[in-house]
């Protein structure tokens, strides 16, 4: 037999399933919602930024925002659960909090300057205390 009437003698079952593949393919290739799209935008921040984060907070039923000034000291970068870590000196004791870029508790995040770092991760600040603990700003 030649290749043409092989081809004719497919069976009807895989003829329409053929032609159906293409229109599959394309559908599971679509891009799929996140469980947890990005919310808005948000500034471009590095390590050593002075922020001022604007966070929900809900106590007791109620509802209000709280603001948390400080040097970003790292940075997690992985997808939908990004995540940086803010350090604030706090009437002379030292406070961390990691904060969720991607969460609907961050309202929005300022910043208030951008400093000159050599490094990713800041994690030496936390042994310095006083002046040695500055860092210049850049202009």
């Amino acid at each position: 037999m030649t290749e043409e009437k092989k081809k004719g003698k497919e069976h009807p079952a895989k003829k329409a399933a053929v032609k159906e593949q293409p229109a599959a393919a394309e559908d599971k290739h679509a891009k799929e919602p996140h469980a947890r799209e990005p919310q808005g935008e948000t500034p471009a921040i590095r390590a050593g930024d002075e922020l001022k984060v604007f966070y929900r907070v809900i106590e007791a039923g109620k509802e209000r925002t709280q603001t948390y000034e400080g040097t970003v000291i790292a940075i997690k970068n992985s997808g939908a659960s990004r995540t940086i870590t803010v350090r604030k000196n706090s009437f002379g004791v030292a406070v961390e909090r990691i904060f969720p870029l991607n969460s609907k508790l961050v309202q929005k995040i300022e910043v208030k300057k951008h400093t000159k770092v050599r490094r990713a991760k800041l994690f030496y600040l936390r042994n310095l205390k006083g002046k040695a603990s500055r860092l210049k700003e850049l202009r």
